[in-house]
């Protein structure tokens, strides 16, 4: 590739410097969605104090976010594929930068929570748009495996630096600033996105946007993802969960007979002939489950058990930080040499062995010695396998349907983390349960019968990397480089 721009297809291609900076900026977006994740977590004892939730309703302040961003995605990614993905890219961002900046200034729960559902729905545009112009700057091969690896390095270090953020932006100022942060990334990044990323080439003969398909499967999604995330506290078979499955499945039978029918559909079923794209999404959503499932059961440890302050935790989780980024660089290079299919399985290795070596889980000094050795495996393990997954979710697919490749490879991400929080923070309290004697609550559970749970928890996180990475060898044995 030149160190000029080049032109594939009427695409502009990303070259050196250029290159570089479109890199950047796609990358910046991307971390400001995930950095919203993690600093808003730590910042929820403080809201709740001042804005008034109740100890139910906080949760809200997460999943109005979780609905919209996972609900949409599909959406988002469609309709950045027939309308611009550098328009959606743009206009996402400046909607998010806006909804942070007013929910910074929120004045009661109600307010805060209709903004954190627009910063979702606002993120579920910029994020397959953003994935879609990296994957059509950069042709197939060393140069788009090395952006990808860059991309991967910049999800674990947004989660990091949120955790910490939070911490330093709620002790030291208030929790206002862990939304008011948004605002600059988003707006600098989107007015500098009109400068330098080109708008991807799109058919002369465009289509309308599949209205029913994008209803049906939209709400189907905000079902599904509700019910992930209020199983917790309804129970896993209570009325309200079960209803919420339900419907999220009756409404994507009804999808796929939509789209069957459908002259131009949101989601072509075809799409789903890619061998490698079905096989990659499924493989993300158990490995993303197993790594959120494994860093929320880790951060309860270090904060209920140990006493750590949030500040404190975040720190101890620099160092998956600092793995995970190491991965990202030279996950592409480690491929070049011995597959992608290798390369993957030994992500899929270490984040597995990090979990089981977290499962020990003693007190004390040797606990943190777990921790660190446990989450360094785990951020290495979890961003090489992840980098191989998206290269996998996105070869092969056609430049105008970048954004529904990266709708797809987002909404099993974002269903994986909420499955995974809710999946292995449900056994981790039966565990726990069932060493208690008749009569004493979950709340009053001595130490001992908490780390039982979090033990078991963390050691089917490790087992579900196992299952995750065998399913990914055995469903495609073609050598995918």
């Amino acid at each position: 590739m030149s160190s000029t721009a080049e032109t594939r297809a009427g695409q502009p291609v990303a070259g050196g410097s250029r290159g570089g900076l479109v890199l950047l900026l796609l990358c910046a977006a991307q971390f400001m969605i995930v950095l919203d994740f993690s600093i808003t977590n730590v910042a929820l004892p403080t809201i709740q104090t001042d804005l008034g939730f109740s100890v139910n309703d906080l949760q809200w302040v997460v999943s109005a976010y979780a609905l919209t961003f996972g609900g949409c995605l599909l959406l988002g990614g469609r309709v950045a594929d027939l309308h611009g993905q550098r328009r959606l890219f743009i206009i996402g961002l400046l909607v998010f930068g806006i909804a942070s900046l007013l929910a910074g200034f929120a004045q009661d729960a109600v307010q805060l929570v209709v903004l954190r559902g627009v910063q979702g729905l606002a993120a579920a545009f910029v994020a397959p748009a953003a994935l879609a112009l990296l994957t059509t700057s950069f042709p197939e091969g060393p140069a788009r495996n090395r952006a990808l690896g860059v991309w991967g390095a910049v999800l674990s270090l947004g989660f990091v630096c949120g955790v910490i953020a939070g911490g330093v932006l709620t002790d030291l100022l208030n929790w206002r600033w862990v939304f008011f942060i948004n605002v600059p990334i988003g707006v600098i990044t989107g007015v500098a996105a009109v400068v330098f990323i080109s708008e991807v080439a799109r058919p002369a003969n465009r289509v309308k946007l599949d209205m029913p398909g994008a209803i049906t499967v939209t709400v189907a999604l905000i079902s599904l993802v509700y019910g992930l995330s209020v199983a917790h506290t309804h129970g896993w078979l209570g009325a309200t969960t079960l209803g919420a499955f339900a419907l999220s499945a009756v409404l994507l039978v009804a999808f796929v007979f939509i789209e069957n029918k459908a002259p131009h559909p949101l989601v072509p079923l075809r799409i789903f002939k890619l061998r490698a794209l079905v096989v990659a999404n499924v493989t993300n959503l158990a490995l993303i489950g197993a790594f959120v499932g494994s860093t929320y059961i880790v951060t309860l440890y270090l904060q209920v058990i140990e006493r750590y302050t949030p500040l404190r935790t975040g720190l101890t989780f620099s160092v998956l930080g600092l793995t995970a980024m190491l991965a990202g660089f030279t996950a592409g290079r480690i491929a070049a040499k011995i597959g992608s299919r290798a390369t993957m399985v030994l992500g899929v290795a270490a984040q597995a062995a990090g979990s089981l070596a977290m499962a020990a889980l003693p007190s004390g000094a040797a606990g943190l010695v777990a921790v660190l050795v446990g989450t360094a495996l785990v951020g290495f393990g979890n961003i090489t396998a992840v980098v191989m997954i998206i290269i996998s979710a996105t070869a092969g697919v056609p430049d105008d349907r970048q954004g529904l490749a990266g709708g797809l490879f987002n909404t099993s991400q974002q269903l994986g983390s909420a499955l995974g929080v809710a999946l292995f923070a449900a056994i981790a309290v039966s565990r726990t349960a069932g060493e208690l004697p008749a009569g004493v609550s979950v709340a009053d559970a001595p130490a001992a019968a908490l780390l039982s749970g979090y033990r078991f928890s963390l050691l089917l996180c490790g087992l579900l990397a196992v299952a995750a990475g065998l399913f990914a060898a055995l469903a495609d044995r073609r050598r995918v480089n």
